[in-house]
């Protein structure tokens, strides 16, 4: 099948070449001239190439000038419709306005396009119904360097990016590629995501744009100001100019779950002597490991600068020099309140019921023979600052026929948890009982006090962090696992115009990337030393509402909570164990890709496009810890090395002056995570129940042919109708697998057995869809903007792709008009498979609603008003374990009111 596809390829280029070779035989020279100037990379041959640079200047001196979301909707209808491509795009309003305060809120009003809201709002894009990791961003045409705060289970280390840390006022816009271009950088199976900023000389001397404004959620009712600054000057010659931005933002997150840590059958450690209701095998139904209360407090502070230098000495050559700094701080408190029937003590069940399967319902006292039940009450305080750099020096000569273009430029980022402080209280005396029927749940303790909880006194005379001891005596341990991200590149990109026939201009380039991705982990045990209680650490409540719409019922939403700064100030004033190498979750992966690329555009006779061939050549170099007995390690290493030529081929027929045919073929290719791509392992232990998960380094990276074909009707003025049909066929897909393995770790100074999930390339997979777009100016101020997605997976696994949802809704009414503007976001999209769980449950997310609205007034020329309000619904995000019966979890993050005034001088 992969040799009828790339026999397909060939086909497809050889017919196009034929198409636009005929056309240009008719001697449709004049139509092919009109064409070409209103396609992307235009092919009016009449006009040299300093002409069409200066032409390109004028358009976006005319693009910045023009305001307004509908003027923002018309200059992205403007990119789509004379692309060669398949693409969508976003504009800025204006200079430092961009429609969202999040990118990746923006793209999702894209078609093909959504987002993930675990921590309610977007932090990375699914496109055409591929994972995130399989999709790239690009700034500017090059990669961004991406840190992990260290708690997001879905903020793996990845290619991706995380658009949370991309202040929106640096954007001019974003294009989003679905079928993707050989001088593209290659990487993506869904798409890749551009995002371009401002340049000095394309803006008015002495530009000034700013915001101010104040945000505040309902949930966490912490209020919060943010700001941005955008300064732009250029000499009077506009030869030589500089910009800069600056944005500060904060936010409180305060966010309730209810949590499930997956699902295990108890065979016959239940007693006979226990009630049992409902019908079914009580050995082999499933019962829930754990139900956790968990309540989750954050500040993000997002601090960033992004600079740029243009000089233009003369009319051949022009050099910028660009630069990006952010800083977030992550930092976050998440207490933890469960129940653990898991953990050895289903043979203290009496009484249950069994409905579909699955223990609904179960009593486990605390007045049998079996010992005291197990129950956890946790105190983790996360400290994470999560930095990312990028530099990029840019040379352009524009000659009588060639154009070359040289790049050099270094990106990194570091993040994770530094450090860790975790705190446990146990549970002293009584059982409890819990129930769940996929909409509610409750657990009821005997006895749920502070005064219950709490730790025995260490035997006197142990050492500090005496692992040797029953982990009923260690109180937690302080722990780090810092990831860095680098890359190295540079970049040579040739194009001179041609006259054959219909190929009007060749393009070629040369890249080298080297890219470095690694993880440091170590932590120690810190263990009592007199015994201690809850009611020893300043004790407080949960919130009264904050639960509220979960459908939580018991002691799951009012219980005790410990103060953050006695648990701190304890844990640093105890003996402190020895610090252990976490040897299992240490890797270093370094990768050295050489990319070639040759691609020819063409245009005759309403036809253009273009056709190309990117040869892809990469080493991967994989340096981890391994172990034979689970506690000796040793240094080991792999390398992997591989070589692809990716075609693609792009052809749009201009039917007549309001209609454009879009056809691509091509083949992509999309890597492994980093971490994946190690054979590190990440490692998790409650209350005897250990599982984790491991890298693999012989992964293959994924490929895929790509179909695409497209039709457009721009019927009005700002308006359009139009449908996408796309197709992947994708091999090497990697999935996950389980086993048992015996590991040390260092949080508890124990060496236990794992079962740990793999990743390993067994799968292919098969995803096919449809994108309905209509978009429409309909006069007196009003507007509406909405797309349809419908996209279906075939996989040998039977589980559908991570983050595909079979139907995907945006529709956006807007009014503007004088000085008002208004606009009403409402998403959904249906439940979709998200990753493979503890236990190797299968993770699913329900079907989400987002409902936004926003207005704003302009006051005068210099400054407007502007109010807004983001997931209006309070929508509940909520994952289950194949059926909707069997909960995962279910969140709520709370609504966010903004108010914010921007003004221009």
């Amino acid at each position: 099948m992969i040799k009828n596809g790339k026999k397909l390829l060939c086909v497809s280029i050889l017919c196009g070449l034929g198409l636009a070779g005929a056309a240009h035989a008719q001697n449709d020279t004049a139509a092919a001239a009109q064409n070409g100037s209103t396609a992307a990379g235009s092919g009016d041959k009449s006009k040299t190439p300093q002409q069409r640079a200066q032409e390109k200047q004028a358009q976006n001196l005319q693009q910045v000038t023009v305001t307004g979301y509908r003027e923002s909707l018309a200059k992205a209808i403007e990119i789509k419709r004379n692309a060669n491509a398949i693409v969508d795009a976003i504009n800025a309003e204006d200079i430092g306005k961009f429609p969202d305060t999040n990118a990746a809120e923006s793209l999702s009003h894209l078609p093909g396009i959504s987002v993930d809201r675990q921590f309610g709002e977007g932090e990375k894009v699914s496109i055409n119904g591929t994972d995130p990791a399989l999709n790239r961003v690009l700034i500017n045409g090059q990669t961004i360097a991406s840190g992990d705060w260290g708690g997001n289970p879905t903020d793996t280390s990845g290619r991706t990016f995380n658009y949370t840390l991309l202040s929106p006022e640096i954007i001019g816009n974003m294009q989003v590629y679905k079928s993707p271009e050989a001088h593209i950088d290659e990487g993506s199976i869904g798409g890749t995501v551009i995002v371009n900023t401002r340049k000095p000389l394309d803006l008015p001397a002495n530009t000034l744009r700013g915001s101010l404004g104040y945000s505040y959620n309902d949930r966490s009712q912490e209020g919060n100001p943010r700001g941005s600054v955008l300064w732009s000057w250029k000499n009077s010659d506009s030869t030589f100019g500089f910009l800069t931005a600056v944005t500060h933002d904060k936010e409180n997150l305060s966010r309730a779950g209810i949590e499930f840590f997956g699902y295990s059958t108890p065979g016959t450690s239940i007693p006979s002597t226990a009630t049992v209701h409902g019908s079914g095998d009580v050995a082999t139904a499933k019962y829930p490991v754990g139900i956790n209360s968990s309540y989750f407090q954050q500040v993000r502070k997002r601090d960033g600068i992004q600079s740029a230098l243009q000089w233009r000495p003369d009319e051949k050559n022009e050099f910028n020099l660009t630069g990006i700094y952010v800083r977030g701080s992550y930092n976050n408190f998440s207490e933890s309140r469960y129940v653990c029937p898991g953990c050895g003590d289903t043979n203290k069940i009496t009484d249950l019921t069994v409905n579909n399967g699955y223990i609904t319902n179960a009593t486990v006292s605390g007045n049998t023979a079996n010992g005291q039940p197990y129950a956890e009450l946790d105190a983790n305080y996360r400290m994470s600052k999560v930095t990312t750099k990028s530099l990029n020096l840019r040379h352009d000569y524009n000659g009588d026929k060639w154009i070359f273009t040289s790049q050099v430029g270094y990106t990194a980022a570091r993040g994770g948890k530094d450090p860790e402080y975790l705190m446990k209280y146990l549970l002293n005396s009584g059982g409890y009982n819990f129930s769940y029927d996929g909409r509610n749940t409750a657990v009821n303790y005997d006895n749920g006090s502070a005064a219950n909880w709490g730790l025995p006194a260490s035997p006197a005379g142990s050492p500090p962090g005496d692992s040797t001891l029953n982990g009923k005596y260690q109180a937690g341990g302080i722990y780090y696992e810092t990831t860095k991200d680098r890359e190295r590149y540079a970049q040579f990109d040739a194009s001179r115009d041609l006259e054959w026939g219909p190929i009007y201009q060749v393009q070629m380039g040369f890249k080298y990337i080297n890219h470095v991705n690694s993880q440091f982990s170590q932590g120690n045990r810190i263990n009592t030393t007199d015994a201690i209680s809850l009611t020893d650490f300043d004790p407080g409540t949960t919130p009264g509402n904050l639960y509220d719409g979960l459908h939580a019922g018991g002691d799951l939403t009012d219980w005790p909570t410990a103060n953050l700064g006695t648990v701190k100030s304890y844990l640093n004033g105890q003996p402190q164990g020895p610090y252990n190498i976490n040897y299992p979750s240490i890797y270093n992966v370094r990768e050295m890709t050489r990319d070639l690329y040759t691609q020819f555009n063409y245009n005759a006779g309403g036809f253009r496009g273009n056709f190309g061939v990117r040869y892809v050549d990469t080493t991967d170099k994989s340096t981890y810890y391994q172990s034979t007995s689970g506690s000796a390690y040793y240094l080991t290493q792999g390398k992997t090395h591989y070589y692809k030529p990716l075609p693609s081929f792009n052809i749009a027929y201009d039917i007549d002056d309001s209609k454009v045919a879009r056809f691509g073929v091509s083949k992509v290719i999309a890597r492994p995570r980093y971490a994946d791509l190690a054979g590190s392992v990440s490692l998790s232990c409650t209350g005897g129940n250990c599982t984790g998960s491991a890298g693999n380094p012989n992964l293959k990276p994924y490929s895929s042919t790509n179909y695409d074909l497209a039709g457009e009707w721009y019927f009005a003025p700002s308006s359009m109708l139009g449908a996408e049909v796309f197709y992947r066929k994708i091999g090497n897909y990697i999935v996950s697998t389980t086993d048992e393995r015996t590991f040390f770790d260092p949080t508890n100074g124990q060496t236990n057995v794992y079962t740990i999930t793999s990743p390993v390339n067994v799968s292919n997979a098969k995803v096919r869809g449809i994108s309905l777009l209509y978009q429409q100016d309909l006069g007196h101020g009003f507007g509406v903007q909405t797309n349809y997605t419908y996209a279906h997976a075939d996989t040998s696994t039977g589980l559908n792709l991570p983050y595909l949802s079979k139907n995907t809704f945006n529709i956006i009414p807007y009014f503007e008009k004088g000085p008002w503007s208004a606009r009403v976001n409402y998403s959904w999209r249906s439940p979709y498979f998200t990753q493979i769980g503890r236990l190797d449950s299968h993770v699913f997310a329900d079907q989400y609603k987002e409902l936004d609205v926003s207005a704003s007034y302009q006051v005068n020329q210099w400054m407007a008003v502007t109010l807004s309000a983001t997931n209006l619904l309070d929508s509940t995000y909520y994952w289950y374990n194949d059926v909707k019966y069997a909960p995962i979890g279910m969140y709520k993050n709370g609504r966010t009111f903004a108010v914010g005034v921007n003004f221009k001088l």
